[in-house]
């Protein structure tokens, strides 16, 4: 699982875009609520919430509406986790810069997006013009783009990899289900077309 072979149970977490998450927040895989179980202090950030969802959750003060393109807290994070958020940004050097400011030195950046290489993206191509996006989606990634990116803007990348599912539940086409079973089997060969990349990044 992503979060716990990441998360150290003394790090100091912020997850940017907590709301959005794929499931409902009382379901006990929201991402959010699984980094409250892992980290010693969990802070979120996100454009919109249910700040009365949000008041019943520990510290509830530890919570703030903005942009992850412009943020600052007042203490330091040892992990800054951006999970399928980069790819629905206008400006993500923004992003960068702000996380940047935010994080402790020797801290990580933890980064996960759509593999713009992966097989659902192929066989959308196979069918139609271009691959579905999420209307709110503004780009692709992969691997080399990311790296570029993030280098471009004072990170060094300390690892990269692909990831076969966020372990998080979400309504799937059959299409989808059975491109899963596809995944699963590739995924025993080669990583490279399964669903998301992973990359975790500190300061230069």
């Amino acid at each position: 699982m992503l979060i716990t072979s990441l998360i150290k149970p003394t790090d100091v977490v912020l997850d940017l875009g907590f709301w959005g998450q794929g499931v409902n927040v009382t379901h006990e895989n929201w991402v959010h609520r699984l980094l409250l179980n892992s980290a010693k202090q969990v802070f979120g950030l996100d454009v919109e919430f249910d700040a009365s969802e949000v008041a019943k959750l520990p510290h509830p003060e530890r919570y703030k509406k903005g942009t992850a393109e412009g943020f600052d807290f007042d203490v330091k994070f040892d992990v800054i986790l951006a999970a399928d958020l980069i790819e629905h940004l206008s400006n993500p050097g923004s992003f960068l810069d702000s996380c940047g400011r935010n994080v402790k030195d020797g801290g990580r950046l933890i980064i996960t997006t759509p593999n713009c290489f992966n097989l659902f993206n192929i066989a959308s191509k196979m069918t139609k013009t271009e691959p579905i996006m999420n209307k709110d989606e503004t780009c692709y990634f992969n691997h080399r783009a990311l790296r570029q990116l993030l280098q471009k803007n004072g990170w060094k990348v300390t690892n990269a990899d692909y990831l076969y599912s966020l372990g998080v539940p979400f309504r799937e086409s059959y299409r989808k289900k059975f491109l899963n079973v596809l995944y699963y089997f590739l995924s025993k060969i080669t990583p490279k077309f399964v669903e998301t990349i992973v990359v975790v990044a500190k300061k230069a």
